[in-house]
């Protein structure tokens, strides 16, 4: 009555698989930023009606076949006198043996500060049809927004919308015209010329005169340079950003810690360089680093990291430490630019 089964050792392989990567074809147009299978987009506004200091919401809805999880959010151009802050993004993906399919739904969220008539422009977006071999570009329609004028904002002038938008930026901020009202007028017979009353009234104004030319002429060499005020804002908006990566980290939510990096680098880098992140692709984004006088080996290391985040999302479980060291890794390498790039 023994066993009739024993234990034999067999090593079994698969036969190799052979992938065969084909590189995009040139042409691309502007508003590609690495979006690779086959999509559609929708976009809708909030309201076209508001007041001042009300939230503008603009929606866009990516859906399709391919590798939406990388797809880069659309530019939306808001008037450059709204405020503008980071769009909410939510991913809902399904992957297949047929692949990866589903949809990305970005908010835009800007609060108006100016009453008048506005326009956003036409929202683009661009892939690579992997069915018919080529580039398309899906575009929306451009929203008109007209702007009312909110509770405690009397002051605030009423703006039409504008070409130029630097003309607008800072109207209302400007020297204000000077008030002549209750003017006291003397009879001639009081000694009033050469009294100390006749050299304050030359004075105060000279004096004005050259603290208002100082202050004007310091806001408008700041300010003319939005590229500036954009540098400014690039190491805390990376630190608030790498702050929610390092919670994913501690709660070992992988594979949202290496798309919360990916987002933290991408949006540092726009900043840092003053270029929309639809523009920015790893194929143009180490020329325009070293434009800006970066070394080759922090050039690397940003590029390093990127890879790893991309590869890392798809890759089986790795080692625990593996966040830790990448985490450490991007405050090295912001740091590193931070003390890189002086404008």
């Amino acid at each position: 009555g023994s066993s009739s089964y024993i234990d034999v050792k067999k090593e079994l392989t698969t036969p190799p698989v052979t992938i065969d990567v084909k590189p995009l074809p040139s042409g691309k147009p502007a508003s590609f930023s690495g979006a690779v299978g086959n999509f559609t987009m929708t976009s809708s506004i909030s309201s076209n009606n508001v007041k001042t200091d009300d939230a503008v919401t603009v929606k866009v809805q990516i859906s399709g076949n391919g590798n939406i999880k990388l797809v880069k959010n659309p530019e939306v151009a808001f008037p450059n006198d709204f405020d503008v802050y980071d769009p909410k993004v939510e991913v809902d993906i399904k992957t297949t043996t047929a692949g990866s399919s589903g949809t990305k739904t970005i908010e835009y969220m800007a609060i108006p500060r100016y009453a008048g008539d506005f326009e956003i422009p036409a929202i683009a977006f661009s892939y690579f049809d992997t069915k018919s071999d080529s580039y398309k570009t899906i575009t929306s329609e451009p929203y008109k927004l007209h702007v009312e004028q909110g509770k405690g904002g009397g002051t605030s002038p009423v703006v039409s919308n504008f070409s130029n938008k630097e003309s607008v930026k800072y109207l209302g901020k400007d020297i204000r015209y000077l008030k002549v009202n209750n003017v006291h007028f003397v009879p001639n017979n009081e000694l009033f010329f050469g009294s100390f009353m006749y050299y304050m009234c030359y004075l105060i104004p000279a004096i004005l005169f050259i603290v208002f030319f100082f202050i004007y002429r310091k806001q408008v060499k700041e300010n003319s340079n939005l590229a500036l005020v954009r540098t400014k804002k690039a190491n805390k908006m990376a630190v608030r950003r790498l702050k929610n990566a390092g919670k994913l980290m501690k709660e070992n939510k992988k594979e949202e810690f290496y798309d919360e990096v990916l987002r933290a680098l991408w949006g540092y880098l726009s900043d840092k360089l003053s270029i929309p992140q639809a523009n920015l692709t790893k194929d143009n984004v180490e020329a325009e680093l070293a434009k800006y006088g970066v070394d080759d080996a922090l050039i690397k290391e940003f590029m390093d990291i990127l890879n790893t985040c991309e590869f890392a999302r798809y890759a089986p479980a790795q080692a625990s430490d593996a966040m830790d060291k990448l985490y450490e890794l991007t405050v090295d390498a912001i740091g590193k630019m931070e003390n890189t790039i002086k404008k």
